[in-house]
């Protein structure tokens, strides 16, 4: 049996799962499914074809699935939805959109804690375990891979790719792709390669062998002088085609980067 606020209005169509909490003045619209265990604090706004899956909990004054602000698209019922994974945390006033015709919809992994402010724009697809601070604006049709931290203020531009268990510095604008495993970071302007995650990747189980082989793909590319990125990065993949991370970070340069990876600035 769900508990929900006598002041929540629920279209009638909207699928409420087991033992959810809806609490005050919540707004559900016609085509949304809770899974079970949801949790919408107050004053919380879900519309459109939206799904948020089991234990995910949604604070006051978010905004989840409505239409998105791509003007090719103003036709709300070309919208392809929204979907949010388990154990999700939605903070105060977040927006996240609908997708639209252009993809499958805006998908948000399991797992993942979008705080304060924070925008997720249309056709995103957000990985598993994703962390995005307070005020971090994410454009339309970006993807963010799994174990992703977004630090305060960080400003994704459209169409970046930003691979797994990567870090953004607070108030960098993005616009490259992102590797996997760096830490990448602007204070204030563009982000830039800066070394890798070791703290991050400390934390997930990575060797020391594992970061040191990832080191050696991003000093080739970024650090050594001599041949093409092409040659380097040739030369690096034999020494490290026995590591998995290494060669997705390599796999990341030459195959699902699409917008480049930009520059470093102090690399060590």
């Amino acid at each position: 049996m769900s508990d929900i606020h006598p002041t929540a209005i629920i279209k009638e169509g909207a699928v409420i799962g087991a033992d959810c909490k809806i609490g005050p003045y919540c707004i559900i619209g016609p085509n949304v499914v809770l899974g079970d265990r949801v949790e919408l604090v107050s004053n919380v706004v879900i519309d459109g074809k939206t799904s948020i899956s089991d234990d995910s909990i949604v604070y006051p004054f978010a905004v989840l699935g409505v239409m998105s602000q791509d003007l090719k698209w103003q036709d709300e019922s070309t919208m392809t939805g929204l979907r949010i994974g388990k154990r999700c945390k939605i903070r105060e006033y977040v927006t996240i959109h609908s997708g639209t015709p252009a993809s499958t919809g805006t998908e948000i992994g399991d797992d993942c804690q979008i705080m304060v402010n924070a925008h997720v724009g249309h056709d995103c697809k957000i990985g598993n375990s994703v962390v995005m601070s307070n005020l971090v604006q994410v454009a339309g049709h970006v993807e963010v891979e799994d174990f992703v931290i977004l630090s305060g203020g960080a400003m994704v531009l459209q169409f970046v790719r930003i691979g797994r268990n990567a870090f953004i510095a607070g108030m960098s604008g993005v616009g490259n792709d992102v590797l996997p495993y760096a830490i990448y970071e602007g204070m204030g302007g563009r982000a830039v390669y800066r070394t890798i995650n070791r703290v991050g990747l400390m934390r997930h189980g990575f060797t020391n062998e594992d970061m040191h082989a990832i080191h050696s793909v991003y000093s080739a590319v970024f650090r050594e002088t001599e041949g093409t990125v092409e040659e380097r990065l040739n030369r690096v993949r034999r020494e490290v085609k026995n590591n998995k991370y290494a060669m997705d970070a390599i796999d990341f340069i030459e195959n699902r980067s699409k917008r480049g990876i930009g520059t470093a600035k102090h690399a060590e």
